[in-house]
């Protein structure tokens, strides 16, 4: 396999991974967010920081605890990520991806955000080491001001249920 053809595979299971982390945070009334499958894309210890400042270094289980919270509480009763903006760059076994993204907050709120993520490749493939976001006006005016495109990627797979 040539370099090219090892990194176009890299970038294709990178935005997998990433789709699956989107949709594992995808819920309604019937259907929980998927925890176990948004831990799963994290290594061991990985450090997420959210768009409040200061920054502030949470691990993937206390996120999804978090987010679950919200749903349970009925502060977001339905929620929804859709993918605008995938950029992976990858080189050997390290990648940085920058994903944008709706989120829709019971059917009526939708804010937009940017997230940054560090990746690195194990035997057992790609894995989320670090995350940070950032809330955004426009994810397209911020990637465009990076010459960047913000083509929708697809978050969704049958799976669901939102």
């Amino acid at each position: 396999m040539t370099d090219t053809e090892q990194i176009s595979r890299d970038r294709d299971d990178i935005a997998k991974l990433i789709a699956t982390q989107f949709r594992s945070l995808c819920w309604n009334e019937d259907t929980p967010p998927d925890t176990q499958a948004l831990t799963g894309t994290y290594l061991q210890g990985a450090q997420l920081f959210a768009s409040a400042r200061p920054a502030r270094g949470q691990t993937a289980e206390e996120f999804g605890r978090r987010m679950r919270a919200l749903r349970e509480s009925g502060r977001i009763s339905v929620f929804e990520e859709k993918g605008v903006g995938l950029h992976i760059w990858v080189t050997g076994n390290v990648a940085v991806a920058m994903a944008g993204c709706e989120m829709h907050e019971n059917q009526e709120d939708v804010t937009e955000d940017i997230s940054a993520f560090l990746l690195v490749k194990n035997p057992d493939g790609w894995a989320i080491a670090a995350q940070a976001w950032d809330v955004l006006p426009s994810i397209a005016d911020a990637l465009a001001a990076n010459g960047l495109d913000a083509d929708r990627f697809d978050t969704k797979d049958g799976e669901c249920a939102c």
